[in-house]
């Protein structure tokens, strides 16, 4: 039962007011926009690491494509730079020849370019070395052979003719 003396009721709520306040409201937006920049550029650099990730296996494959093509020799065996691809000009190609501590071999280097407009993003490089025989080495030896079998040649026809006399 209710008591004489007390006229009002007490409220149900103690001090605490069923909304939210402007600082609450504040923090949170701020911890969202926070949340969001990282996220964006999380995303970036995930899209970046991706295009970079495949112009430097292209890179690989026209590399090794080059130095193949030089090995078989269709590609001459001379010093080039700078010499762009016949399918994309934005890729260009450079060869290097140097000398190793054996003579019979030397140290062919191709490497392969991208670069673009487009800053930083789009500029890769990739350099593959390899050991090849030098072919003066054989054109020495297949002239001497060539030589060899003249002289060879030429003493076995004298021998022959002084046998029938």
């Amino acid at each position: 039962m209710r008591s004489p003396f007390r006229l009002v009721e007490p409220p149900l709520w103690k001090g605490t007011p069923a909304g939210l306040t402007l600082l609450e409201v504040v923090l949170a937006m701020a911890i969202l926009f926070g949340s969001l920049a990282v996220l964006s550029q999380m995303a970036w650099n995930g899209s970046r690491a991706a295009v970079q990730g495949q112009l430097m296996t292209q890179a690989v494959l026209r590399c090794e494509a080059k130095l193949a093509e030089v090995a078989s020799g269709a590609v001459p065996l001379q010093a080039t730079s700078n010499t762009a691809f016949a399918d994309d000009p934005q890729w260009t190609w450079s060869l290097a020849l140097g000398e190793t501590a054996f003579p019979e071999l030397m140290l062919v280097e191709v490497t392969v370019s991208h670069s673009s407009g487009y800053g930083s993003l789009g500029n890769v490089s990739h350099t593959m070395r390899r050991w090849l025989r030098d072919p003066a080495i054989y054109e020495v030896a297949l002239e001497q052979a060539a030589q060899s079998q003249t002289t060879t040649s030429t003493t076995s026809s004298s021998t022959s003719t002084l046998g029938s006399r």
